[in-house]
């Protein structure tokens, strides 16, 4: 089975009518998605300013092709994305795909929206036909996996991204399927995120690691364009993508089946809290939990939370989880964002500032937390989490499959309206209420923009 080629074709083949209009309209609810969270890290993202400043330094005063969001500077196309999506994943907000536990846009909406700068003239229909097409590439792909590659050294988030942003920017690009499959060679010799982030506190890989894969999904469609040939199966070939990163424990049939007809891009969860997807069922039960008790910190003796894959790296070294140093281990840590919800009544943008990441109520708490690993749940109960709780008031239990944000149990408008206001109130260079609604009203009639600049003048 050619899964390259056939991706490839359905990439070519595919238009905006032929997408149906929910998946459309998500589409556009993941762009204004993007672009708060991308403000928002331009300032609480770890290491994002210093990867603006490095891109800006690269580009060497190259032509002013593409927007850096937030910041209100132009740069070439390829440094645009790279800026952009080092920020886009910055704060660990951006949309997920709960099956898959991929953030199918964290890098294809960088990539595309400077590709589409650079060559003028592009219209929202196009831009939004190529963002869904490279949502949906990259989740197919991560859901074929059969194992939990993490294990083998590598972090599959950021891997199966760069393919979704290169087929972005292949539909972009008008590239043939020949090129596409080129493409897809182009990236696989560049695109890798090493699981190590996992054994480092001190890492900003887990911030900035998009940055790579946009970057390296227009450089590999540059080179198909220009008639360099890649693999004939860069993905299912003899020591291709699935041999060398999943060592073939994959089927194949769960790529293409049902493609081009059940659309696996509109089935996002859009984050309530920003910290690692791991953590939402657990802090949904906890919530719950609390509200239907009415209980608080002081009634807490003892908290016990069960988990399965791959959620392990949200609780171990336990005393770390506890304890964090910084804001990326906070947002990878159960203990410490239940205990947050707990003492604080919440988790936001400003919960993984230094002062309460050394709170001494929430680590108090923190230390009464415990966890279950259950090695043996199967591939697609990575959302699932039970919380336990003794307390002064009784014990009582919690099991959460669908937190709140999953397509099962969704934010209101209201909510999703105000996670983007809250995140756009920290851009570098700070909106007003007035461009914020005109990016709001752009985002939102962007299938009828008949050039997307209306959009990026206002970013």
């Amino acid at each position: 089975m050619n899964i390259s080629r056939a991706l490839a074709d359905f990439i070519v083949r595919t238009e905006f009518d032929d997408i149906p209009a929910y998946v459309i309209e998500n589409q556009k609810k993941s762009v204004l998605d993007a672009i708060g969270i991308t403000f928002g890290a331009s300032t609480l993202g770890d290491g994002c300013r210093e990867m603006i400043d490095l891109a800006q330094t690269l580009a060497a005063g190259g032509a002013g092709e593409a927007t850096v969001m937030a910041y209100g500077m132009r740069l070439p196309a390829i440094w645009a994305a790279f800026a952009n999506a080092a920020m886009a994943h910055g704060l660990d907000f951006g949309d997920t795909h709960d099956r898959s536990t991929m953030h199918s846009n964290s890098s294809s909406f960088p990539a595309a929206l400077a590709v589409a700068e650079q060559m003028g003239g592009v219209d929202g229909r196009r831009l939004l036909t190529a963002l869904v097409l490279g949502s949906e590439v990259c989740i197919r792909m991560a859901m074929a996996a059969e194992v939990n590659d993490i294990s083998y050294g590598f972090y599959p988030p950021t891997i199966f991204s760069s393919y979704g942003a290169t087929a972005a920017v292949a539909k972009l690009m008008g590239l043939t399927a020949e090129q596409i499959v080129s493409a897809f060679s182009f990236n696989l010799c560049q695109s890798t995120c090493s699981s190590e982030l996992m054994n480092n506190k001190q890492t900003v890989v887990r911030s900035i690691r998009e940055a790579f894969t946009a970057r390296n999904a227009i450089l590999s469609c540059c080179m198909a364009q220009r008639g360099l040939k890649g693999f004939d199966a860069p993905l299912e070939g003899k020591y291709g993508f699935y041999h060398a990163f999943l060592r073939d424990q994959y089927t194949p049939e769960k790529v293409l089946d049902g493609l081009g007809e059940r659309w696996e891009a509109a089935e996002l969860t859009y984050k309530v809290w920003p910290c690692c997807f791991g953590n939402h069922s657990p802090i949904t039960a906890t919530l719950q939990l609390l509200r239907e008790h009415d209980l608080s910190a002081a009634d807490i003796r003892h908290i016990e939370v069960e988990i399965g894959p791959p959620n392990i790296i949200l609780c171990e070294p336990l005393e770390e989880k506890r304890n964090p140093e910084n804001a990326i281990n906070g947002k990878f840590s159960i203990p410490f964002n239940v205990a947050s919800v707990i003492v604080k009544g919440n988790v936001t943008i400003d919960s993984f500032s230094d002062a309460l990441l050394h709170d001494p109520d929430i680590r108090a708490l923190t230390a009464k937390i415990d966890y279950v690993y259950h090695e043996d749940w199967p591939r697609g109960t990575e959302t699932w989490a039970t919380v336990r709780m003794d307390t002064d008031k009784g014990r009582f239990e919690k099991t959460v499959k669908s937190p709140f944000g999953t397509p099962a149990n969704p934010m209101d408008a209201a909510a999703f309206e105000a996670k983007f206001d809250s995140c756009a109130a920290k851009a570098a260079c700070p909106k007003t209420k007035e461009q914020l609604d005109a990016i709001k009203s752009a985002v939102r009639r962007l299938d009828t923009l008949d050039d997307i600049a209306e959009l990026t003048a206002l970013l």
